[in-house]
């Protein structure tokens, strides 16, 4: 039987900051491999991964060009909301060349955002879980079927009105997903230098979601704040995979919270090391997760960075944007992972609702104090769906048809909105100062 080609586009990042380019990372569309090996394991689907990372295309009529040379009848997006106009864009483009092609976009924009479906070139969006609803509209539209009804799928009618359906329920064992399609990738392009030098590197998801709710983050967009997990048999078997089939051996988490479940991310360090010894890793952690057994148990597993998010060095801060961390927490986490020889990543939100010059000094001094082998300063941004975004709209400082805003959200260099009770220009000043004092790698 022959098989429906789809594409799977990652979208250029055309505005990436100066921070990001200075570190010439370039992760992998993890999400982008499991949505396509999904779709070829369940339906007579051919994916393909069009990464325009990897690509020096800027011209977005050169973008369109490519995507339709192809010959696919339907290319999906995945959206994160300052490549969102530049996507958005793109849709135009290859309706000019190609009217009947289908675009779909999904991901963490569109989930926050379905009404943005509604620019002319995109004809569908998927909002949450992308697997189910994907699937069902590729089979609903191949069929010549009403597409209706198709879970999770955001449309417009006749009259231009946005309709958002309801979500399937969540996949409930993750274990039945097909590992990514780590075969429509280049993998040895994806780089990640200030970690792993000249070393291909891999991102693997382990759970889905996290259950905080801290008011800036968008994992609860498309989560809900539900935690589901792989089992650590299934991870091996993964890491396995990676590392004899494709000689990656280096991997960064992507999970929000690698443990959550501490127990389970025990058992998979105790794994790691005794399975696979020269795996070197990098995790996102909470502070309140870590004890003295966590913290040895990455140290001897390969960790070569646990990153914490502080974000700020107040603790009045800390309670207002739903952090339910101390600082204290902190501290005691760096020092236990400090002594187990852990290196740490930690991060910082400048701009944070009411931060002042005295409580962004604060979290620089708290910065000084950690002292922690790498810093991240990133100015506070308004993901689509977070009580941030809709604070800012609420205050009327954000439009949410202002694309030039979108486009500005990029954690670096430019600041979409400012709920700080400082300046932009003295936020930017401060960020400025933290990456030329504080941060030893200069990333």
């Amino acid at each position: 039987m022959k098989r429906e080609k789809v594409l799977l586009v990652r979208a250029p990042n055309i505005f990436k900051s100066a921070q990001w380019k200075k570190q010439g990372v370039l992760r992998t569309p993890t999400n982008l491999a499991l949505l396509g090996s999904y779709i070829r394991e369940h339906g007579a689907y051919e994916p393909e991964i069009l990464d325009f990372e990897l690509d020096d295309s800027k011209d977005l009529a050169d973008i369109a060009g490519k995507i339709v040379s192809r010959n696919a009848r339907y290319a999906g997006f995945s959206t994160l909301t300052p490549r969102f106009p530049t996507i958005m864009r793109i849709c135009g483009e290859l309706k000019k060349i190609d009217p009947a092609i289908k675009t779909i976009l999904g991901g963490p924009h569109i989930s926050g955002r379905p009404q943005d479906c509604r620019y002319p070139g995109i004809d569908y969006g998927i909002v949450g879980e992308g697997e189910q609803g994907f699937l069902a509209l590729l089979n609903n539209l191949v069929a010549g079927r009403d597409v209706s009804k198709t879970p999770n799928l955001v449309s417009r009618t006749a009259d231009g009105e946005i309709v958002v359906n309801p979500k399937a329920q969540f996949i409930k064992d993750l274990d039945s997903l097909p590992l990514p399609a780590w075969d429509l990738l280049n993998m040895g392009e994806y780089k990640d230098p200030p970690f792993f030098g000249d070393e291909p590197h891999a991102g693997i998801f382990t759970t889905r979601g996290c259950p905080q709710n801290c008011i800036f983050c968008a994992s609860g967009v498309t989560w809900e704040r539900r935690l589901r997990s792989r089992s650590v048999d299934n991870v091996m078997e993964e890491i396995h995979k990676l590392a004899d089939n494709f000689g990656t051996k280096n991997l960064y988490f992507y999970d929000d919270h690698f443990a959550a479940k501490r127990s389970r991310a025990l058992d998979l360090c105790d794994r790691l090391a005794s399975e696979r010894p020269g795996t070197k890793y990098i995790v996102q952690i909470r502070a309140d997760s870590v004890n003295e057994e966590l913290a040895q148990s990455l140290n001897r597993s390969g960790c070569i960075s646990a990153a914490l998010g502080i974000e700020s060095g107040n603790e009045e801060m800390l309670r207002a944007i739903n952090k339910r961390e101390t600082k204290d927490e902190m501290r005691i986490a760096v020092k236990m992972l400090k002594s187990a020889g852990v290196p740490i990543t930690t991060s910082y939100i400048i701009g944070l609702p009411g931060d002042t010059h005295e409580t962004i000094k604060e979290t620089l001094d708290f910065a000084r104090e950690l002292n922690t082998e790498q810093m991240k300063f990133m100015l506070l941004t308004p993901v689509p769906g977070t009580d941030v975004y809709r604070m800012a709209v609420e205050r009327g400082l954000l439009d949410p048809e202002n694309l030039e805003q979108m486009e500005k959200t990029t954690f670096y260099d430019a600041t979409a909105v400012n709920l700080s009770a400082v300046s932009t220009e003295d936020l930017l000043r401060y960020q400025d100062i933290a990456y030329r004092e504080l941060d030893r790698k200069g990333v």
